[in-house]
């Protein structure tokens, strides 16, 4: 008896512990995640490898900030052991960053081997519950191919003392003007009392939907009483809010009528004095045609067709460009001359949609035409019945994360009352242009993110904007463009070799003595036929020429080479196009009766300069016109491709300035070897701009003509 009462006391108690490990909160079977990096957010490409854990990895040899990203949800706040598997020929240093904080610098063992051998490293980390991101990226110098990481539960976080949220407090509302004009501003705050620390407040009533302990606005500009509230809220307490109202009795019944002087609104035109302007300063300058005025227009009163009237000088006929709130396409407005720039101003009335309250109206001169000195603007409603006006415009794709190239649907959605009578108008990169409510579009072939902009209108109403976005991440790696020097000193020759330290190689070929000297360069690995620049770099102490021949045929007779001068310290190189077929080529450079040369070496392919002479004076022009830095389109309309080629990893400078040398785009590009780059220049004005991309050794420059 006592033995199966001690029995049961045994079970009692261990049922009891197991009890209480359960109540305890962690869980002994720990939440566990393999994530793949080839499915994971990076730019590194991606290659097979059997070994890896899912046949495929992420990262190259001489990458130096490659990053994968890995994210996923865990279940419940605490400790995580990530453990990475990854391939590194050497100890390697990346950086590890969670949820966008504070990176921390990790040394990965090596595993000495780039595919056959990988190797893991387990570090800790604290996640809350729901999504998060770990990023893992190398550091300059170190190389990693990252196969997978793991995430283990590893316990809760530490404990935090929690402080009681104090909720004594009292707020209320103080307003400037509660029975204000028509249209009078505004200011209202908050009036807090106890423990206010941690409260933030949000405001909501007529046109006002506003945060912040002290907001302005504009009353209303029609009679009538009107509420607004205000919310004040503290993280563990309960809302408080609170009403006021605005009294409103002196608004007339006509229509709206208000004139914005140039000189009291915002723009880039200089303000000068004049005693025959309305308020007798104005905004502009002889300068300069491109000279800005925007005039922020408040509280009209329905949404609708308005009448501007545009006061101004110009001693010539010339024309501006206007911009209504956030239309994607300005109009282009021409204006009769005044034939003064002082004295005599002229008025033009133009017809422009507004929206009920707050208005933009954007004033731009145009290159080439003749400079603008505005002095005001005065507007007017319309008379009539305002159109229905209250629409709003969605616009969404058939996914956010299309495959390389693959078709994608937008559809654009109005929702309101007044959504009869709607049109559509897609807008996009490179001049696209669609009308319809739903079209079809192509992702782009590389990875990248792109987008179109939908405008919904309806005669009389302004025009309603959406943007809708997707991300291409699948494309495959750029292919490499095929490039390779090749020493004259290292190929077959009848020219004799001669050492030189001023030489690529410390050596060449040729001798001063005999013109009739070739060199047979061997080329390999070339993958597909094509047209390929070949610069020569030579020595030469007077004008001398040469033979080009591809595989035993001769496809140059005859080559012109300027004189460099010298026989053994400045050369120069000179660059020739020809076909080259897949595999191997041989290239034989052969003298031709006069002047020798010495021949240093050959470069191939388009990671050449073929813009470059060296110090040699008295280059000739290139033989062949084909660049390497192109632009698409050309003429554009604000936004094009800039194409070029660059070295895998070596940086260069990609800039943008128009001819009086003022720069408008400016940015490091890292090497691809065929670049495309996506250039948006949306406030520069129509007319000619300089591409330039600058290399370690070369600057290529293109002609960019913008039109709007």
């Amino acid at each position: 008896m006592k033995t199966c009462t001690l029995l049961i006391c045994l079970l009692l108690s261990t049922t009891a512990s197991y009890a209480a490990a359960q109540s305890g909160g962690y869980i002994s079977a720990p939440f566990t995640v393999c994530l793949e990096a080839e499915n994971a957010n990076s730019d590194a490409p991606i290659s097979p490898d059997p070994n890896a854990s899912g046949g495929l990895t992420r990262g190259t040899r001489d990458s130096g900030d490659y990053f994968v990203q890995y994210q996923t949800d865990v279940p419940t706040t605490g400790k995580y052991l990530v453990t990475i598997r990854y391939y590194a020929e050497q100890n390697a240093q990346v950086s590890v960053s969670v949820n966008g904080g504070t990176p921390t610098q990790l040394e990965l063992p090596a595993s000495h081997s780039w595919n056959i051998v990988w190797k893991e490293h387990t570090f800790e980390v604290d996640l809350p519950k729901g999504n998060n991101w770990i990023r893992i990226k190398e550091l300059a110098g170190s190389d990693v191919r990252q196969d997978k990481a793991c995430w283990t539960e590893n316990g809760p976080s530490d404990p935090e003392e929690e402080t009681p949220v104090d909720c004594n407090y009292v707020v209320g509302s103080i307003v400037s003007d509660l029975y204000p004009s028509c249209g009078q501003g505004i200011a209202v705050s908050a009036d807090c009392g106890g423990n206010c620390a941690g409260l933030t407040y949000k405001w909501s009533g007529p046109g006002v939907d506003a945060s912040g302990a002290s907001i302005s606005f504009y009353a209303p500009s029609e009679n009538g009483t009107f509420t607004y509230t205000r919310t004040s809220s503290k993280p563990g307490c309960a809302d408080q809010t609170s009403d006021f109202k605005l009294t409103i009795t002196d608004c007339g019944q006509g229509p709206f009528q208000i004139c914005l002087e140039a000189e009291d609104a915002g723009g880039t035109g200089p303000v000068t004095e004049d005693p025959n302007a309305s308020g007798g300063k104005t905004r502009g300058a002889q300068d300069r045609d491109d000279y800005t005025v925007y005039y922020v227009v408040h509280d009209v009163q329905t949404e609708g067709p308005h009448a501007v009237t545009f006061r101004y000088y110009a001693p010539a006929n010339t024309a501006v460009e206007v911009k209504i709130n956030d239309e994607i396409q300005p109009h282009k407005i021409e204006l009769p001359a005044s034939n003064s720039w002082n004295i005599v101003w002229k008025e033009y009335t133009v017809l422009f949609t507004l929206k009920k309250g707050l208005n933009v109206i954007f004033v731009k001169g145009l290159p080439g035409y003749s400079p603008v000195r505005h002095d005001k603007i005065c507007i007017e409603q319309m008379p009539g019945i305002p159109p229905g006006c209250d629409f709003a415009v969605t616009a969404q794709a058939s996914t956010s994360t299309p495959q390389c190239g693959a078709q994608v649907t937008l559809s654009a959605n109005c929702t309101g009352p007044d959504c009869a009578g709607i049109f559509y108008n897609w807008t996009g990169a490179n001049g696209f242009a669609r009308y319809t409510q739903n079209i079809d579009v192509t992702a782009p072939s590389v990875n990248g993110s792109d987008g179109y902009n939908v405008a919904a209108g309806k005669d009389g109403c302004a025009y309603k904007n959406a943007f809708v976005g997707f991300t291409v991440t699948n494309c495959p790696p750029v292919d490499e463009p095929f490039s390779a020097c090749i020493e004259a000193e290292q190929s077959a020759s009848n020219g004799p070799g001669s050492d030189d330290p001023n030489a690529s190689n410390g050596q060449t070929r040729g001798a001063q003595n005999n013109y009739n000297y070739f060199v047979d360069y061997q080329v390999k690995g070339i993958t597909k036929a094509g047209f390929f620049p070949v610069t020569l770099r030579y020595y030469a102490a007077s004008n001398a020429q040469v033979s080009v021949s591809v595989n035993g045929t001769v496809v140059i007779p005859t080559l012109n080479l300027a004189s460099t001068h010298s026989w053994n310290i400045v050369a120069r190189e000179e660059t020739f196009y020809i076909t080259l077929f897949e595999n191997m080529n041989t290239i034989r450079i052969e003298g031709l009766p006069g002047a020798a040369i010495r021949q240093d070496k050959i470069c191939i392919g388009p990671d050449q300069n073929v813009y470059t002479r060296m110090a040699a004076p008295g280059a000739l022009e290139m033989q062949s016109d084909t660049p390497s830095l192109q632009a698409f389109p050309n003429p554009a309309h604000g936004e094009f491709k800039a194409v070029f080629q660059l070295p895998v990893g070596v940086l260069g400078t990609l800039r943008i300035t128009d001819t009086q040398g003022r720069v408008w785009h400016e940015r490091v590009v890292k090497g691809k070897g065929a670049n495309q780059e996506r250039i948006a220049l949306p406030g520069a004005p129509e007319g000619i701009y300089l591409l330039q991309v600058k290399k370690p050794d070369s600057v290529e420059i293109k002609k960019i003509l913008l039109t709007r």
